[in-house]
């Protein structure tokens, strides 16, 4: 299964997401899958590559580990990055009333997919 047909399984199985992308920690889209244009969404990777590694920085100062896992909840879309290894992260965009628990579980569920991928 290619990143395009694992990032639609999770956008089209999650009520309310307009896109999913498989991005690198330099902010880079490795693939996409979107269903609308009401955000920018590869602008807004390139933004968010740099909190995760920020984030990252913080969790290993205060000894926690490699973060896995960040959710931003803004007014227009709650945004979720999972991390896919040391390099790359899955990003989940979903509108505000969308269901946020079933593209949480289906981001968990895409890792070992994507992982076979790379």
């Amino acid at each position: 299964m290619s990143f395009g047909e694992i990032l639609k399984n999770v956008v089209d199985g999650t009520e309310g997401a307009l896109g999913a992308l498989v991005v690198g920690l330099d902010g880079i889209p490795v693939d996409e899958y979107s269903v609308g244009s009401e955000l920018d969404i590869q602008s807004m990777t390139v933004e968010y590559s740099s909190l995760i590694k920020e984030i990252e920085k913080g969790s290993q100062a205060v000894q926690l580990g490699s973060t896995k896992e960040v959710t931003v909840m803004a007014e227009k879309a709650m945004v979720m990055l999972r991390r896919l290894n040391d390099e790359y992260f899955i990003v989940l965009i979903i509108k505000p009333e969308g269901n946020f628990g079933k593209g949480r579980f289906l981001l968990r569920m895409s890792v070992p997919k994507l992982l076979k991928e790379f």
